[in-house]
């Protein structure tokens, strides 16, 4: 299982799933973008549970280790090909998502080393042992 899942509603997920041993070591946090634009500061349970900045161990200093809206942006991304894969079957699907992912992959890799970043692999991370 994964120490953290990102969704944009695990303020919901969250109750569902809170006497469920599967994910009582498991960090279920909003991701930043749905927190900040989506989520009422009302929502105590929210709030309490699934606030991201709650979650020290996802910070590097003052930033983010990683880009926790990047599905959301990788959607918006993929819904311009929705006339295209809307009539696949299974096969061929599974089979240009793959190729396409790829073929971001790399052009975003390659943008970023062109603006000076140096874009990289992370090892494997148990962030839980690491935060103790």
């Amino acid at each position: 299982m994964p120490s953290y899942i990102f969704y944009d509603n695990n303020c919901g997920l969250s109750k569902i799933v809170k006497t469920n041993s599967h994910f009582s070591k498991m960090g279920l946090p909003v991701d930043v973008f749905h927190f900040k634009s989506k989520h009422k500061d009302t929502d105590k349970w929210c709030q309490e549970n699934c606030n991201p900045a709650d979650f020290p161990e996802l910070m590097d200093g003052d930033k983010w280790r990683f880009n926790s809206s990047i599905a959301e942006q990788t959607n918006v991304w993929l819904g311009g090909y929705h006339t295209i894969v809307r009539e696949m079957g299974d096969l061929k699907y599974n089979f240009f998502l793959d190729r396409m992912m790829v073929l971001r992959d790399r052009l975003v890799l390659k943008r970023l080393q062109d603006d000076s970043h140096e874009p990289g692999f992370l090892e494997s991370i148990d962030m839980l042992n690491e935060a103790e």
